[in-house]
């Protein structure tokens, strides 16, 4: 018996001995277990402060769509001003190479108005003397005609 107590002694030693192993063990997975959860905590965070930006992103990209969306009407907007502008650009250029080939001429008819002008004051200058004498013969001519 006390062989056998002796050996169960050294198995209960053993035992012990396996057990603060264990324990240590523990310990270190515990520290672990504790350093992951810190670890998940903070993953955690980070991913509740990458959901916000994610949702900031997507608010941007329905802004940015409205905008764009937007743009495209005023684009359309333009492409087809434009090409009513240049139809307009068009008929301008018509109508001034008619202007050119015209405007010669008319340049020609002012130096006529401007001889016409002088013509017409030259004119006046020598009526303006016979005008007393043509009203002298109308009174005279009046009354010659009531008399006869």
């Amino acid at each position: 018996m006390i062989v056998e107590a002796a050996a169960l002694v050294t198995l209960l030693s053993e035992l012990v001995a396996e057990a603060r192993q264990v324990n240590a063990r523990a310990l270190g997975v515990d520290a672990r277990a504790a350093a992951l959860v810190r670890g998940g905590e903070d993953l955690l965070e980070e991913t509740k402060s990458l959901h916000v930006t994610a949702r900031e992103i997507v608010s941007g990209g329905q802004d940015l769509d409205r905008t764009g969306q937007t743009l495209d009407g005023h684009t359309i907007e333009l492409i087809s001003g434009g090409q009513d502008l240049t139809a307009v650009a068009e008929r301008l250029d018509e109508t001034l190479a008619v202007f050119r080939v015209a405007l010669p001429r008319l340049l020609a008819g002012l130096d006529t108005v401007d001889e016409l002008e002088s013509e017409v004051e030259t004119v006046a200058e020598t009526v303006e003397p016979l005008q007393g004498a043509a009203e002298r013969v109308g009174r005279v001519t009046k009354r010659l005609s009531r008399t006869g």
